[in-house]
């Protein structure tokens, strides 16, 4: 299957799941088999990021690369309800989507990029990354420095509003760092400002990648793989800018928080902070 293929069925079904999941290794030779995987398409990344298309034609193809490294390494990939895009009819949104792991910052450009072009909103620090950084460069992300909040919050209504303006999805993981448990009150409302702000819905996104689990000592390096663990994604339905910033926020957040519980009780496995995540959002979205 190449990337097109799979964007392809995505459009009809909205789903996908692994067509022929592999019998998992043990997990000291799982790590050793993506991490390798790993190191030819930050090679790639390094290679087609020279391109002039690469930002809406490599990226995608980087991104579908990396899906079948975790297939390859004994991932099952199980992908729902993405056929939510369609209510759009092309139209550019902000996607929100809770931050577990990398993968779903390596997935979402050949998911998404099956309706719409895509601009990330990622932290500046990544973009001096070796290797990598000059791929990030590439797609043109919004970059937040995480230091001041009200200087991240208007680079993000300008340039944000900017790529809106351009047709584009905004892709935001709105918990800044990667947590394996849901915490609802880190889950802050900058998604939803900026949907507000833009005059366009807003599209939750529920993802469990602990499929790749946080390093102890370094968070990527060392970081380890569980292919117990079934790899996830869901989209939610459109959530209007009409309904206001707080709602918009309390609808996204409900949707993953269900979400994540539907596919603890699936996979038997945590993926909550426990009934906090259930907490709603104060009046001020955040």
């Amino acid at each position: 299957m190449t990337v097109l293929d799979f964007q392809r069925q995505l459009r009809e079904t909205g789903s996908y799941d692994t067509p022929f999941p592999r019998r998992p290794l043990p997990r000291p030779l799982c790590r050793i088999a993506f991490q390798s995987l790993m190191w030819r398409s930050y090679i790639h990344s390094w290679l087609w990021s020279a391109e002039s298309d690469f930002r809406k034609v490599g990226w995608p193809r980087l991104s579908f690369e990396v899906l079948r490294n975790a297939e390859r390494s004994g991932g099952v990939v199980h992908i729902e309800g993405f056929r939510a895009l369609d209510a759009l009819g092309g139209a550019p949104a902000v996607v929100v989507c809770n931050h577990v792991s990398a993968l779903e910052t390596y997935f979402l450009p050949s998911i998404l990029c099956a309706w719409n072009d895509v601009a990330y909103i990622l932290k500046q620090s990544l973009l001096r990354y070796p290797i990598v950084g000059r791929c990030i460069r590439a797609i043109k992300p919004i970059p937040v420095t995480r230091k001041s909040p009200v200087a991240d919050l208007r680079a993000v209504l300008k340039f944000g509003g900017e790529a809106i303006g351009e047709g584009r999805f905004a892709v935001i993981f709105p918990q800044g760092t990667r947590q394996r448990l849901f915490d609802a009150a880190s889950f802050h409302s900058l998604g939803a400002k900026l949907a507000r702000h833009a005059g366009v819905p807003l599209v939750p996104v529920a993802a469990a990648t602990d499929f790749l689990r946080i390093g102890q000592w370094q968070r990527d390096l060392f970081a380890t793989v569980h292919p117990e663990s079934p790899i996830r994604f869901a989209c939610g339905d459109p959530i209007p800018p009409d309904v206001g910033e707080g709602e918009m926020q309390r609808r996204a957040v409900e949707f993953i928080t269900s979400t994540l519980s539907r596919w603890e009780r699936m996979d038997s496995r945590r993926m909550l902070a426990g009934p906090a995540a259930l907490v709603a959002p104060r009046a001020d979205g955040r």
